[in-house]
């Protein structure tokens, strides 16, 4: 071997080995690159997919690195999850300059980085899906093709239709983004399911409403239940007798609305019908709310399934309105509670059992999911419980909170209501 070509070859080992354990004594807080098309994102493990985390995406170091190499990552949409040091770019304050001058997000469901600007150009430097971000040297550039800076540095090439400026929720009207939601969701269908999966080679249910409103501007919540913190409000919507939905009854709710099963999640398209990743059939599709319509699915279709609908838009986003508060009895004078909830996802909630007053008993209610979300007749040992140990008429109070980090104007948001009818021991 040459001289030169021993000094390049000791050169890119030193590179490869600096940067290497450059990563490898990353601290929490150190800011990182997804630098990989899809990242590779499981459990700490590695035995599960989590989520999937795309190209150009910025993440935070919480803790690791583990065994298997995989480092806890917080994403910016909120998610925190595993991910292995392969699929991570690291540098001094790299990952910061590279999430202010994205510019660009890929808008079909994949799209090649070539070496030239010319179809012929091979092999491809990158193939992205959906979402990946990248960052566009010259938005007028003339010609098919935009110049790409990638997040480590190199350039390439991308065709112009297979990008679009990275959007702002806010500066669009409701109207754009409830049609760009239903829009973004079409693109996915016929998709085929993949647990944890978030782009056109597999996605499930919560990785396609996620992604929807990630491509349009807001991050919401990667999992299919609502969480604190995460700007979708809950939407009551009861049904009509017999237990289903009609035109009328569906009136409260809009096309991008999110709607949760326990376990699942869909995406409101309008006139009965929504779109769902989903296990069953195994792929993308639409299906309907009402027993008329071909693509009805019984096993959805009830109100009483339905634990919550969801919105970005709520009537009311500086309220928590309890619309049902209801106990059930279990014993002798043993009775579990359950709630309603329109407005931001609580992240707090008391019981007062025998109504609020000095020295009366209360329960904090250390996790809401169960009480507001699971089936009514749910018995899991989260949803709060109370014996009474003296006759009398109680009338129960349920106190809930959202100060979770997305508070309308700053503020927190409360709400609370009596039972009722109160409770009668005897």
């Amino acid at each position: 071997m040459g001289k030169f070509w021993r000094g390049l070859h000791c050169f890119l080992v030193a590179l490869f080995l600096s940067s290497s354990c450059f990563l490898s004594t990353a601290m929490a807080g150190d800011l990182v690159i997804i630098n990989s098309p899809i990242g590779e994102t499981t459990n700490s493990r590695g035995t599960e997919r989590d989520d999937e985390a795309l190209y150009g995406m910025v993440g935070e170091i919480v803790t690791g690195p583990r065994e298997f190499r995989r480092y806890q990552v917080k994403m910016q949409y909120g998610y925190t999850t595993w991910i292995h040091e392969k699929d991570l770019l690291l540098g001094a304050g790299r990952a910061a300059v590279w999430e202010r001058n994205v510019t660009h997000m890929v808008a079909v469901p994949f799209a090649d980085v070539v070496p030239a600007p010319s179809t012929q150009s091979f092999p491809p430097l990158l193939t992205l899906p959906k979402g990946a971000l990248v960052q566009i040297q010259n938005p007028n550039e003339s010609g098919r093709y935009f110049t790409v800076i990638l997040a480590d540095g190199r350039q390439g090439y991308i065709r112009k239709p297979s990008v679009r400026s990275v959007r702002n929720w806010w500066a669009q009207s409701e109207e754009e983004n409830r049609e760009r939601i239903v829009s973004d969701s079409y693109s996915y269908l016929g998709s085929a399911y993949r647990w944890g999966g978030k782009t056109h080679a597999g996605i499930d249910c919560s990785g396609l409403a996620s992604m929807v409103y990630y491509l349009n501007g807001l991050s919401i919540y990667r999992n299919a239940e609502p969480a604190a913190g995460y700007p979708i409000a809950l939407v009551h919507v009861p049904g009509a007798e017999n237990d289903h939905y009609t035109p009328e009854t569906l009136k409260k709710v809009k096309k991008g609305d999110l709607i949760y099963w326990e376990g699942h999640q869909g995406i409101y398209l309008g006139e009965g019908k929504y779109i769902h990743a989903n296990g069953l059939s195994f792929d993308t599709r639409i299906n309907s709310f009402y027993e008329s319509d071909p693509e009805y699915r019984a096993d959805l279709a009830k109100p009483s399934q339905v634990y919550t609908w969801g919105t970005a838009y709520p009537e009311r986003p500086n309220e928590l309105i309890i619309r049902e508060f209801r106990a059930q009895k279990i014993g002798a004078a043993t009775y579990r509670f359950y709630g309603k909830v329109d407005g931001y996802t609580p992240n707090q909630g008391i019981l007062y059992p025998e109504g609020k007053g000095e020295g009366k008993p209360k329960i904090v209610i250390d996790n809401l999911a169960y009480m507001l979300f699971d089936d009514p007749q749910s018995a899991h040992s989260s949803i709060p419980t109370y014996t009474y140990q003296r006759r009398g008429s109680y009338s129960p109070v349920l106190e809930l909170i959202n100060d979770a980090g997305w508070r309308p104007e700053g503020l927190a948001i409360r709400g609370e209501k009596m039972m009722e009818s109160p409770i009668v021991v005897e």
